[in-house]
């Protein structure tokens, strides 16, 4: 495991999660227009508030590691708070793809509703895929 490796990592986690910031602020933002169920919409403004705080803490345990590849690092520390912050990004992503499947079971009333969680949650997977690979090619290179 190398330094710029390790970069490349951290730097598609933080994407993911300014892209699951953006869309959450998105999403915020259109969801007084939007009509749904108010426990559907309530629910889905919590998704949005924990990706909000996801977000500061991607950053703050990336800078962490950012800390520990000035010096000589001990890998397993590394490779530890990056599997914690895939785990954080994934709990985020299973609460989105939750609310997607509570919007569809509900499609008939709020198509719309639906269509603008549906697309955020594509950009929000699509990011953490790129994240994901980052990590397997780091992992695949250790080996």
């Amino acid at each position: 495991m190398n330094s710029p490796a390790v970069r490349r990592v951290t730097n598609a986690i933080r994407d993911c999660a300014l892209i699951m910031c953006e869309n959450a602020t998105y999403i915020k933002r259109e969801l007084p227009h939007v009509e749904m169920r108010n426990a559907l919409k309530s629910h889905t403004a919590d998704v949005c508030e924990s990706m909000f705080g996801i977000q500061h803490d991607v950053i703050s345990e990336i800078c962490e590691i950012e800390e520990l590849l000035k010096s000589t690092p001990d890998w397993a520390v590394v490779s530890s708070r990056i599997d914690r912050l895939i785990t954080w990004l994934s709990t985020d992503l299973s609460r989105m793809h939750q609310l997607v499947m509570a919007l569809r079971e509900d499609s008939q009333h709020h198509a719309l509703a639906l269509v603008l969680v549906q697309e955020s949650a594509v950009n929000i997977l699509n990011a953490f895929q790129s994240a994901t690979a980052a990590v397997d090619a780091l992992a695949s290179e250790k080996e």
